[in-house]
């Protein structure tokens, strides 16, 4: 059973069937086998899907699957004509309106990997930025890589230090707020591609990443000052107190509670 989850851009679908046919209707359907082949067919050509493999249709044809010999698994992102363009390209970065996969089976593993990866993160209560970057990177590679499509990109500019040091400041002010890529590029003042890289750049790391570490800050000193951990995760936007959890663990090797018996028995400045 497909079981579809929304998406404030795209659709997300995950599960298991026999056969499947659809005629697109201004809708790209990006996705991956998970488990057992599949024989597809788009107009004339036939393809066998094995799990691993990557498809990309675009709305240029009709589509449809049959399994070989059991029901098989996949994980799907649809995406709507008019916001493909928009979620992988930018004002600096722009792709031609329509977007052509000459050759729907990919195999990639790192591509492959990379879109596992994007599609838990958004299903799951990552922040909307770090959504926003797996997605738009994502969606950039495949067209850039395999469609018959090229974004045309400007050359680097001496505003970039500024743009990067006011995204730098954006995050820092605000660690409660769950941030859109497009928000802070607009904040930054350059394209969102270009801001990716520049952190990745400077950094090592991307802005998603540098926001969690401010959240993390901002959690401790609140747990410091006795806050409980709820109002700690509430107040430094995560989406809950097992997302505080899970990310401080990770970071700092321990859970909120044992970080705050640890400042009670010793004080905040021996942490």
């Amino acid at each position: 059973m497909w079981r579809p989850k929304g998406n404030e851009r795209v659709l997300l679908m995950a599960g298991q069937t026999t056969q499947y046919a659809v005629d697109p209707r201004g809708e790209y359907v990006f996705g991956i086998v998970t488990a057992n082949p599949m024989r597809a067919r788009r107009g004339r050509r036939r393809h066998l899907v094995v799990p691993g493999d990557l498809v990309a249709w675009d709305p240029s044809a009709e589509h449809a699957g049959t399994a070989v010999d059991a029901p098989w698994s996949a994980r799907l992102i649809v995406v709507e004509v008019g916001d493909l363009a928009e979620i992988a390209s930018d004002h600096e970065s722009e792709l031609p309106a329509n977007v052509h996969f000459p050759v729907p089976v990919i195999r990639d593993r790192q591509l492959a990997r990379a879109f596992l990866d994007l599609h838990v993160a958004l299903e799951t209560a990552a922040s909307r930025i770090e959504g926003d970057e797996r997605l738009a990177g994502w969606l950039q590679a495949i067209v850039q890589r395999f469609s018959t499509a090229r974004s045309r990109h400007s050359p680097p500019s001496p505003r970039d230090e500024r743009a990067f040091r006011a995204a730098c400041d954006y995050l820092a002010e605000r660690p409660e707020r769950n941030v859109s890529l497009d928000e802070l590029a607009g904040a930054a003042g350059i394209g969102k591609f270009r801001l990716v890289r520049l952190f990745r750049d400077r950094t090592g790391l991307p802005p998603h990443a540098l926001q969690l570490a401010h959240r993390i800050r901002a959690a401790r000193r609140l747990l410091e000052a006795g806050e409980s951990i709820a109002s700690t995760a509430a107040a430094t936007g995560f989406a809950d107190q097992s997302h505080l959890h899970r990310h401080f663990q990770r970071t700092l090797g321990m859970t909120p509670a044992a970080y705050q018996r640890r400042v009670r028995s010793s004080g905040p400045g021996t942490t």
